[in-house]
């Protein structure tokens, strides 16, 4: 297996105390594969996503335990140096929003360069990663700023400081979500497109269903800091086997429903500091019985009962 994540458990700071926000999740990544991560927004994927490359802010919180396996070896046990040279060589991470992602007082190239630093001819590495994301118009114009490129040459531009180190593992943190639909859908395209040239491994981090079966081979749905459930992308699509993953699929507009309500979960995701034993989903869920408040299963403790409904039919 390229990446395992085993029982990884998050913790922040919050009013004094400690608060798990990654609850003891298990994940694999295979080489060449894109694995989908989805929830609603507090779910604890953008966590999971950071713990790869240990990049949650100490002030804020701290890995309490596990392990996250990246060919044999622990990231959690690395040194200092080591992790170093994994970030960004071995592992990129482009996060959401990129205009706050992007120093606004250093060039696009220079930005560009850090990530390619020590790299023999460095101008045409840059003018290599920039033409793999289609920037082919700023090839050469080292005086362009993050202000004068609009949002989605900015978010290209984050995926060609992400890939110029050619890197096994590419980490990807909502990286459609500031954009209009049309630039969504090409941003997609180019990140699918790099997947099959470069022979990448992805994790793809979003709240949107229908965007992550479009790009992923699997997919993990998260809710209240564990894994709900994982699997092949069209099987969840068509056989969901939790009430949550089947209400996040009904939520999703269609152009057929149009004339329908629109089927939103009721409720509210609960807040860590509050939790309730048993299923984390039991207060919103249509499916539930006494049982399920007792003890928190690992999945849905009616799983092998219930048909519940998709929004794609298997041929």
């Amino acid at each position: 297996m390229f990446l395992r994540i085993k029982n990884l458990r998050v913790g922040y700071g919050s009013g004094g105390r400690e608060v798990e926000v990654v609850r003891g999740v298990d994940l694999e990544i295979k080489k060449g594969e894109c694995l989908g991560l989805v929830g609603e927004s507090g779910c604890g994927k953008t966590t999971v996503g950071l713990s790869i490359t240990r990049l949650i802010p100490a002030h804020k919180g701290r890995i309490l335990s596990g392990e996250i396996i990246f060919e044999d070896r622990d990231i959690l046990k690395m040194d200092d140096g080591a992790l170093r040279r994994l970030r960004g060589d071995r592992i990129s991470y482009v996060f959401q929003e990129p205009f706050s992602s992007l120093n606004p007082v250093f060039t696009i190239y220079s930005q560009i360069a850090e990530c390619a630093k020590g790299a023999k001819n460095t101008d045409d590495k840059i003018a290599e990663a920039l033409k793999s994301v289609g920037l082919e118009k700023i090839i050469g114009k080292k005086n362009l700023y993050p202000h004068e490129l609009s949002g989605g040459m900015q978010q290209r531009a984050m995926i060609a400081m992400a890939i110029i180190s050619r890197p096994d593992l590419l980490v990807l943190d909502e990286p459609t979500t500031a954009l209009d639909v049309t630039i969504q859908a090409q941003i997609l395209e180019l990140i699918m497109d790099l997947k099959e040239k470069l022979g990448l491994s992805i994790l793809f981090i979003s709240h949107d269903l229908r965007t992550v079966f479009k790009i992923s081979d699997r997919i993990a749905v998260m809710y209240a800091g564990v894994i709900a459930e994982e699997g092949q992308s069209r099987d969840i699509m068509s056989r969901p086997r939790h009430p949550y993953t089947s209400g996040l699929l009904a939520s999703i507009p269609s152009f057929e429903h149009r004339k329908q309500f629109f089927n939103a979960i009721e409720g509210k995701a609960p807040l860590f500091t509050d939790l309730s034993p048993g299923c984390k989903f039991y207060p919103r869920c249509g499916y539930r019985i006494d049982a399920c408040a007792k003890e928190e299963p690992a999945g849905c403790i009616r799983q092998g009962e219930l048909k519940l409904d998709g929004i794609i039919k298997n041929k």
